[in-house]
């Protein structure tokens, strides 16, 4: 059944203050926009020309500081596909006062987050919704998110993009979730990634992120070599569960996002095929890892004894737990009992 009509409520689009030639670019390699979608692109295009002088004075105020940063801390990478309890996680592991994140302000600011901090926090949070549409899980600026939505703001190589144009998803998941791309290619997506890192890098003062994105799980390998002496945490569900949860988010998400129209059966297909293909990928390259730098946990194991389970994660990857169970407790969501 192919979805023709923009009928969704309005909402923020993830990629609204991305500069208008990534746009030009996306809408010319992803198939264009459906004629029933154009009032939402009218939208984004305006939001993106309106916004183009912050962008330029986040180049000019920090352009130089950004490609100055060193990452000297490896990240702590929680790898998963999307509905594992990644989120969950991701959530625990944030109050862990050694840990650093991607957060919802930056996620949503894009390419200006630096030059936007501190006076653009009420302008964003009055555009998003009071919980994530496919869970009801709240947000909040401060709350962790995924970097991979970040790099979409700056660069066409981003699984994210999959949500904006369903028509190219297996195309797009092909390149950027299971990484099959061209030497030059993986040496630009490399690039733009690493700005990317480097910028939250700068924001946070140097301390050691915590990152959380889908797209990784294909990645392992890539990243590994990309930052040596990162961990790897890999949380696994039950398939059909997390299948089933996919295809739910996947149906909340996408009458939002998309600028086309969203033929289901395809995007069931290419979801389903792309899992098998990561899955495969993800078995071949942890084997690549090098000992003590990945770690394997269950979520029923994680959601049933939250502590114990975080704390062996902690040990099998060398990473100090002493100040972490504290606030690890305080966590509003403790111990947790959601999907």
């Amino acid at each position: 059944m192919v979805s023709t009509k923009d009928k969704s409520p309005p909402m923020l689009h993830i990629g609204a203050f991305a500069p208008l030639s990534l746009w030009r670019r996306l809408l010319r390699e992803f198939g264009g926009v459906s004629p029933g979608y154009r009032t939402r692109l009218a939208g984004i295009v305006a939001t993106s020309a309106l916004t183009s002088p912050l962008r330029l004075a986040e180049r000019m105020c920090y352009g130089r500081r950004i490609a100055r940063t060193r990452i000297e801390h490896p990240p702590v990478y929680i790898l998963g596909f999307a509905r594992t309890g990644t989120t969950h996680l991701h959530n625990l592991m944030a109050c862990d006062p050694q840990f650093a994140f991607v957060n919802t302000f930056q996620l949503f600011a894009g390419p200006f987050f630096l030059v936007a901090r501190g006076w653009m926090d009420r302008l964003i949070a009055n555009q998003l919704p009071a919980t994530r549409p496919m869970d009801n899980v709240e947000l909040a600026l401060d709350f962790p998110q995924e970097e991979d939505p970040l790099l979409a703001t700056a660069s066409h190589m981003s699984v994210t993009h999959s949500l904006t144009f369903p028509g190219s998803i297996r195309e797009i998941l092909r390149r950027y979730h299971q990484m099959q791309l061209s030497e030059d290619e993986l040496g630009e997506w490399k690039r733009q990634y690493l700005r990317v890192l480097r910028r939250v890098t700068l924001a946070c003062g140097g301390k050691r992120l915590v990152l959380k994105s889908p797209a990784n799980l294909g990645r392992t390998a890539i990243l590994q070599q990309l930052l040596p002496g990162s961990r790897f945490i890999f949380i696994q569900r039950n398939p059909y569960v997390v299948f089933c949860s996919l295809m739910h988010l996947l149906r909340s998400l996408l009458p939002r996002m998309s600028l086309q129209s969203i033929d289901w059966e395809d995007v069931e297909a290419a979801t389903l095929d792309n899992y098998v293909a990561v899955t495969r990928r993800y078995m071949r390259d942890r084997e690549l890892v090098p000992k003590g730098m990945l770690t394997e946990i269950r979520y029923e194991d994680l959601v049933a004894d939250p502590l114990p389970v975080l704390q062996g994660a902690y040990e099998a990857v060398s990473l100090p737990w002493d100040q972490a169970e504290g606030p690890v407790k305080e966590y509003r969501f403790f111990p947790f009992s959601g999907g």
